[in-house]
């Protein structure tokens, strides 16, 4: 069995961004990917809300067929949102995802906006050190850098 741990932090607004985004519309951005994920994760084909009550959303998330990022086609999770700044996913499997908004120092020393993804995926059916498994890790890296979704 393989487990996938990564973590990816990316600035919100890279010199050069047509919008520049607030905190208030990157955790709007992170509430909406809660419940809409295909909007911003290009591997979920859709996502079904079962519940949701004060700051936990139960859904079931369906991937698509040619994604290695899930070893099962559809998983359950719940989403607990921490306003103003944290997501935590727990998958049925096991498996684990964090967002994270945060503030630092930007390459010219300025405050900067930065998003956070840490990933603890569990992939049962791969074998370490496999093909399958470095491209599942591929796949996954590229979970991260969706920071243009926000800006919709």
């Amino acid at each position: 069995m393989v487990v996938i741990h990564l973590a990816y932090t990316t600035i919100v607004n890279p010199p050069g961004a047509q919008a520049i985004l607030s905190h208030a519309q990157v955790w709007a951005g992170l509430e909406r990917k809660a419940r809409v994920p295909q909007d911003f994760v290009p591997v979920v084909e859709t996502c079904e809300i079962h519940s949701e009550t004060d700051n936990v959303i139960t859904a079931t998330v369906i991937f698509k067929a040619d994604s290695a990022v899930a070893h099962a086609r559809t998983i359950r999770e719940v989403c607990t949102l921490s306003p103003p700044c944290r997501l935590d996913y727990a998958m049925e499997d096991g498996s684990t995802a964090t967002n994270i908004i945060s503030m630092g120092k930007g390459a010219t020393g300025d405050d900067e906006l930065f998003l956070t993804f840490i990933f603890a995926w569990e992939h049962p059916q791969l074998a370490q050190g496999s093909d399958e498994a470095k491209e599942a890790e591929d796949q996954h890296k590229t979970v991260g850098g969706q920071t243009d979704a926000y800006r919709k």
